[in-house]
């Protein structure tokens, strides 16, 4: 006997469905879909933990039973309110997805006849995977150290620009590049998740670079004209959301980075119904202010340090507060202060021109984190360690 957790059409069972003595535990899927009322999807029935699977294998039922059900009493899921302010959900407008590449293989198959993207050499390698399926050539070009284009090109027919809004701070140059190319324009939200999509123009979001999920992409255009049937299922890989709550981001860095790997051979889906609840859980609204605060409060103790020049007055909610500094190994030395940073991208240091412009920024702008979880002690601690090491 068996069961289909959250997928009332039939695919393959996610769980073992087993009748104990003590009785018969139901579960039940509910989220409230965007622009919708509640749904309610059957799940399994009589499930129980089984001792013979993993930690991983067992941790999915409090992620199961997190979903509202119509049943009275029983055991305890995981309890999540429901905010629903997610920024980027416009009614007829916006498609969920399962991650930012497949939205913006999303928009490139609505879009349809692309001959040609032009594509930022500053950018990072999952944005081309969609053009690679599609086999769709890609010119690149430069930015400046604003991050702006050095030089823009003439569309020709079938032609596209694609434009990344870095680290949500060039909200400036967006307007200027919609005005010029309306729909031809594509801009990379995906560090950039407050960014309000320009009428005209497509954006793509990529919202799991800003919060705890497994996976999750939306992509927003004028007319967003494929249906997608299939959903994907990510119960299988969010196990690492409830292993960093239960013992710290190092335990959990394997199964999430195991997580990010099969986003690449996903193809394209609709969102699961689990990154649906979880977005539906977050206060974006919240995490929107305390980006700002954060992102402020370092701009005051190190603008006068940092070699790029944000412009406060014309940014959504920041990703990061991006440092650029002349003197790479600071990046060890916050590493040493356990002040995490990526490498963005590390991929630029391989194919971008050696001159260019891209290169020094992969290795000299250090994405400082700003996020929801950080507050005024945290900021201070890393404004000291910049500080510090520049006294």
């Amino acid at each position: 006997m068996s069961g289909q957790a959250g997928n009332p059409g039939g695919a393959s069972p996610l769980f073992k469905v087993r009748k104990r003595n003590q009785g018969i535990f139901r579960f039940s899927f509910f989220h409230r879909d965007w622009g919708g009322g509640p749904v309610t999807v059957d799940g399994c029935r009589g499930c129980e933990v089984f001792p013979e699977l993993s930690f991983r294998d067992n941790i999915w039922y409090g992620l199961v039973c997190m979903e509202k059900s119509t049943d009275i009493g029983g055991f305890f899921g995981l309890e999540l309110p429901e905010y629903g302010n997610f920024p980027q959900w416009h009614a007829g407008r916006s498609v969920a997805v399962n991650s930012g590449r497949r939205a913006l293989e999303y928009i490139l198959r609505c879009l349809g006849g692309v001959r040609r993207v032009y594509v930022p050499w500053y950018t990072c390698a999952a944005i081309l995977e969609p053009m690679e399926l599609l086999q769709i050539p890609c010119s690149f070009y430069r930015i400046n150290e604003r991050l702006e284009p050095e030089s823009l090109p003439v569309l020709e027919e079938g032609e596209y620009f694609l434009y990344a809004n870095y680290f949500g701070i060039k909200e400036a140059c967006v307007d200027v590049l919609a005005e010029r190319y309306g729909g031809r324009l594509i801009v990379d939200n995906a560090l950039a998740l407050y960014s309000p999509p320009r009428p005209g123009t497509a954006a793509l979001y990529s919202p799991r670079k800003f919060s705890g999920l497994p996976d999750g992409g939306v992509a927003v255009m004028d007319c967003p004209c494929l249906e997608l049937e299939e959903r994907d299922e990510s119960l299988p890989h969010a196990a690492f959301l409830l292993e960093c709550a239960a013992c710290g981001p190092e335990a959990a860095s394997g199964a999430c980075e195991r997580s990010e790997r099969r986003l690449k051979s996903s193809p394209l889906r609709r969102m699961s119904r689990l990154t649906e609840r979880l977005i539906n859980g977050i206060d974006y609204e919240s995490a929107r202010h305390r980006r700002m605060e954060n992102f402020l409060f370092l701009h005051e103790r190190l603008g006068h340090l940092n070699r790029l020049s944000p412009d406060v007055n014309a940014m959504s909610a920041p990703y990061c507060y991006p440092f650029r500094t002349g003197l790479p190994e600071l990046r060890d030395v916050l590493i040493d202060a356990h002040v995490l940073i990526p490498l963005l991208w590390p991929e630029v240091l391989e194919w971008a021109p050696f001159d260019g412009e891209e290169r020094k920024l992969a290795l000299n702008l250090l994405p400082l984190p700003v996020d929801q979880r950080c507050g005024r002690e945290e900021m201070e601690r890393i404004a000291r360690t910049v500080e510090d090491f520049y006294s």
